[in-house]
């Protein structure tokens, strides 16, 4: 019998995955993983009206709300983003990021909930292996065996450090390598039954069970133990961003997750094919690696309002369509196509774009990936010439957006998953915060709309 995060003996809970199986022997298909970030509620709301401000960012009461009800709704993590520095413009935009500290907002959700991962994000420019090991440590166990964590290196280097310590950017995935690998070391030093008295030996911890970390690399170097002990035996559930290649075989060799921006489902078709390639490379099974994308939702209240919105949609691609002015925006947004002197009406090339998606992936990464879907694919119906091109790309996003009812747009999410596209979403940013959580989530989790709770899934030891 599986044990759940609030029965299990101390370091023995087991940790809920992205992409666990079915009941056994069922045959069961995998439901996807659901991450709802922590200010879709906040951002959700018009922040110029007295109703919308009311769930601030800058009260923790409205994450313990949102972190509840998205319990109730069947959401597998609350998920808490992190930039370092400050990015003036945002601020006069939108609710900022960064409210709250991510691990003392994680230690807070946990405590209010019982069932939901709490996934803070941690910068491996702007922490020490240790300070993270012991950190997470003691989110996991205040968690009962719910803590997940998303690693990032951060973008912004040299922000909020206090010295100067750069790491070139092209030795930061090996960076990163180092600061989890020395992260997993300290988790492994104090195993949970090390904390089982001994009577008989007079001993309160089993202190023999301790061990010592003697790592000695480029980056890092840690002699010790952690001096606090996990709740868990296994290092909690990990998510990388990125969008390159190098990038992913990071994550397929540490990673349990991906979060990549694919806002087509064929682009994100193929980056999940090479993600499970790049797992099997590094020595893992195909699907320990989950690909969970970004996703925008706007709900519609009705049919009406949906069509509206698809008009709406289509009225914004028409004005972006066609002419010289549309390739100059496609030409400096992705520098790479090689669109000098080309005109609307040119035919799109092997030589412009690949037709083979792993060279797309490998010289550009995958926000080039979109744009291959749209000419070779089934995103755009062929969109072979330049002008076509560009009218169809400048309409896409970084993440994928979903419009609709609830009904359609876990319609849509659905067919995502079941075509073998992902793994399952994360909620970025959207509206109808409510709809999410009654009709959209438990559509997906359960085929119904009772926004009921479920168990917790779990997975096997990596």
């Amino acid at each position: 019998m599986t044990r759940t995060p609030e029965t299990a003996a101390p370091g023995t809970a087991p940790r809920t995955a992205a992409h666990a199986p079915g009941p056994a022997g069922s045959g069961a298909p995998r439901p996807p993983v659901l991450l709802l970030n922590t200010q879709y509620l906040p951002a959700s709301r018009d922040w110029r009206t007295p109703e919308g401000r009311a769930d601030s960012p800058f009260a923790v009461d409205t994450f313990l709300r949102a972190a509840q009800r998205a319990e109730e709704a069947g959401f597998d993590a609350f998920f808490h983003a992190d930039f370092s520095g400050v990015d003036r413009a945002n601020l006069r935009s939108g609710p900022p990021v960064n409210a709250f500290e991510p691990f003392q907002l994680a230690a807070l959700v946990a405590a209010a909930t019982s069932r939901i991962a709490v996934m803070p994000t941690v910068s491996t420019l702007h922490t020490h292996p240790f300070a993270f090991a012991r950190g997470l440590a003691s989110l996991d166990r205040i968690a009962r065996g719910r803590a997940w964590v998303n690693v990032v290196s951060s973008f912004r280097s040299g922000t909020a450090i206090g010295m100067r310590r750069e790491v070139p950017r092209e030795r930061r995935h090996l960076q990163t390598e180092e600061f989890l690998a020395v992260a997993r070391k300290l988790w492994a030093s104090w195993p949970p039954e090390a904390l089982e008295p001994d009577p008989a030996g007079d001993r309160y911890i089993r202190d023999d069970l301790v061990t010592d970390v003697d790592h000695r690399g480029e980056f890092y170097e840690q002699s010790g133990p952690i001096d606090m002990a996990p709740y868990s035996a296994r290092f909690p559930f990990t998510l990388q961003a990125t969008s390159s290649l190098e990038g992913l075989r990071l994550a397929a060799r540490t990673a349990d997750a991906v979060f990549a921006g694919t806002p087509t489902q064929g682009a994100a078709r193929e980056l999940r094919r090479v993600l499970r390639e790049e797992a099997v490379r590094a020595g893992r099974a195909p699907d320990s690696v989950a690909l969970l994308p970004g996703a925008f939702l706007r709900v519609a209240a009705g049919p009406e309002e949906a069509g509206r919105l698809a008009f709406a949609e289509r009225q914004a691609r028409a004005r972006g369509a066609g002419g010289s002015s549309a390739v100059e925006v496609l030409r400096a947004r992705f520098p790479g196509l090689r669109l000098e002197g080309s005109a609307p009406g040119d035919r799109i090339t092997a030589g412009l774009l690949p037709e083979d998606p792993d060279l797309v992936l490998a010289a550009h990464g995958s926000r080039y990936l979109p744009l291959w879907d749209l000419v070779w694919g089934t995103a755009g119906g062929g969109a072979r010439t330049v002008g076509g091109l560009a009218e169809r790309a400048l309409a896409l996003n970084e993440h994928a957006h979903f419009s609709g009812t609830p009904e359609q747009i876990a319609a849509r999410l659905r067919r995502w998953h079941e075509e073998g596209a992902v793994d399952g979403f994360q909620f970025i940013l959207g509206n109808g915060f409510e709809a999410v959580c009654a009709e959209i989530a438990p559509a997906l989790r359960h085929g119904t709309t009772t926004g009921g709770a479920r168990p917790p899934r779990t997975t096997p030891s990596r």
